[in-house]
């Protein structure tokens, strides 16, 4: 067994170690990531919402939990971390005494309220699952008015089988069975740049993704008239599989940046038009 996996219950694996030392994380006193570090990403969270007010442009910030904060029910006992102290829920406590509270969106909540249905991330992976992306989907659509597509759990699928980001860590590895959507029927991708089309063909050892950038358009009738730019990571990807594919088939226009950044210069450029979003995973 790997040192950075927690095996749970019923076949769940858990980070727990890695680069960032993820257990680390739930303590307001740890060394990596106290409360006095998560101060000035409130400082930075206002600074971006007024500038964006500013320019004309909606903005909302949306963190991704770890799987530890949702499915902390399914650790081995006693349970190695106490959800409460997530830096999701600590920042989000943070920024309840914020003018600008109204930009963030809390998906703890949600997920934890979802979890005991069909799973939200996989057994056997960090990342959510599509019904797990598709509260994300339904919170985003809420909070930015425009009306959810309604089935696009029916959208054409494919199933697969294989070891994935924490059973690929044991030895032998423990393969999962999964389901792959391509949730895109009215949306066409209209740009990829080179870092999303080598992302498009790699399978494995995969060297760069951050800066991946696409563009979807939609001109069915049912489109929300409203153009969206997400900055994100492998939680939203460039792909029509996760939740780029769903906002495709939602708005006129979406373009999706692998960042933890705003682009400023980007944004500026088409400032009347947009949503923007920074979606950055986390615990």
């Amino acid at each position: 067994m790997s040192t950075d996996v927690h095996a749970g219950r019923d076949g769940w694996l858990f980070l727990i170690g890695g680069s960032n030392k993820v257990t680390t994380l739930y303590d307001r006193q740890s060394r990596l990531l106290p409360d006095a570090k998560l101060h000035p990403w409130v400082k930075l969270i206002e600074a971006r919402a007024r500038r964006l007010q500013g320019m004309g442009i909606q903005y909302i910030h949306l963190n991704v939990p770890e799987k530890l904060t949702i499915y902390d029910h399914q650790l081995a006992d006693p349970p190695i971390v106490d959800w409460r102290l997530s830096p999701a829920v600590r920042l989000q406590e943070m920024l309840q005494q914020s003018p600008d509270a109204h930009v963030w969106l809390d998906l703890v909540a949600l997920l934890r309220l979802a979890r005991d249905g069909e799973p939200i991330y996989f057994k056997t992976d960090t990342h959510w699952a599509a019904p797990g992306c598709l509260v994300a989907y339904h919170l985003i659509c809420v909070r930015i008015g425009i009306a959810p597509e309604p089935e696009l759990l029916s959208r054409n699928h494919q199933d697969h089988g294989a070891a994935m980001d924490l059973g690929m860590k044991l030895s032998p590895p423990v393969a999962e069975g999964f389901r792959i959507y391509d949730f895109t029927k009215n949306s066409v991708r209209t740009y990829a740049n080179p870092i999303a089309r080598y992302l498009d063909s790699a399978t494995q050892n995969i060297a760069m993704h951050v800066g991946a950038h696409v563009a979807f358009r939609n001109d069915a009738a049912s489109a929300a008239n409203k153009k969206l730019l997400v900055f994100g990571d492998s939680y939203v990807l460039h792909s029509r599989t996760s939740l780029t594919g769903m906002l495709a088939e939602t708005a006129k226009k979406v373009e999706f940046i692998w960042s933890s950044n705003l682009d400023w210069r980007y944004s500026s450029g088409h400032s009347r038009m947009w949503s923007s979003m920074n979606l950055p995973s986390g615990s």
